[in-house]
């Protein structure tokens, strides 16, 4: 049975199976070498994990967890102030490969080789995840709650469990997969950097669509030019940065209209337009019908 601990001193407890590894922790004033075995699940249930690797940092906070694969190399610090706890997932490149090679590309009925390179290689992009926004991570969450009840035990932690995640995993990654292929360039480290760029812009267009936002002050936090911002933004998202933002903000219009009953033109000013009649005219456009109709559907 994997449990946590009373959090009177650091404790590791573990389930192993085929050599893949499920590891729940508790700790802190800890300073660990990372060389990832296999396939890496590093999700953090409460406080932050500090990791670097190749020469990325990564603080991964509750509720998040990061990927990286076995040529990922570099560090994870907790600090002395707190117990952190966390769950680690180790799956054999085997397994992995086995749940990848049943992944047909969509256009034929035989396996893309590049994307089992893709999982397996430097091509994969370690990334942080918010676990309450992919697939994988629905099951980290229930998986969370399970080790807090104390109902995680070698009898649940099987191959189809491993299975479960790695299908998940997949299921997440095959669309970053298509996204960096759609990045024109051949070195995979470049590759990977400018994803990592454009993804930022697209986060900081997360946060702030609501405030007033220009393409170029996007395209400064993502350290490219505008016009290289845009053209890769919209190779790799199908998508301008513009339309994104317009397209972020009408949804959000439209949930302040039908669910929080706001008028119209607080709708509007609320979710970042500065023209009512702009904000109509596109949301007739994108939806089909006017802001008002939608203040009138329940």
């Amino acid at each position: 049975m994997v449990h946590l601990s009373e959090e009177t001193r650091n404790t590791i407890d573990s389930i192993k199976y085929d050599d893949n590894l499920l590891v729940v922790s508790s700790l802190k004033g800890f300073y660990y070498p990372v060389k990832s075995q296999g396939f890496a699940i590093k999700y953090v249930m409460d406080g932050v994990e500090r990791y670097t690797l190749n020469g990325c940092q990564f603080p991964v906070g509750a509720g998040k967890y990061l990927l990286s694969n076995g040529v990922s190399e570099g560090h994870v610090e907790i600090e002395e102030n707190q117990y952190v706890t966390g769950i680690c997932v180790n799956i054999v490149p085997e397994l992995l490969a086995e749940v990848v090679a049943s992944q047909c590309r969509p256009d034929t009925a035989f396996m893309d080789a590049s994307l089992g390179q893709f999982f397996s290689t430097g091509l994969f992009l370690e990334q942080q995840y918010d676990a309450a926004s992919t697939h994988l991570g629905a099951i980290l969450r229930r998986l969370h709650n399970a080790v807090l009840r104390n109902e995680v035990s070698r009898e649940v932690v099987n191959k189809e469990f491993f299975y479960t995640l790695s299908e998940q995993i997949i299921v997440d990654q095959i669309p970053v997969f298509r996204q960096l292929q759609a990045i024109p360039s051949i070195k995979p480290i470049t590759k990977k950097d400018l994803y990592k760029r454009v993804s930022r812009g697209k986060e900081l267009i997360d946060e702030l669509f609501c405030h007033p936002l220009t393409v170029e002050a996007v395209a400064k936090e993502a350290c490219m030019s505008e016009y290289h911002f845009f053209r890769l933004f919209k190779s790799v998202f199908g998508q301008t940065p513009n339309q994104y933002m317009i397209q972020k903000r009408l949804h959000y219009a439209f949930t302040l209209l039908q669910k929080d009953r706001t008028s119209v033109s607080e709708a509007a000013f609320a979710s970042g337009f500065s023209d009512i009649f702009a904000f109509s005219k596109s949301f007739k456009k994108h939806f089909g019908y006017s802001p008002s109709k939608a203040f009138k559907l329940v």
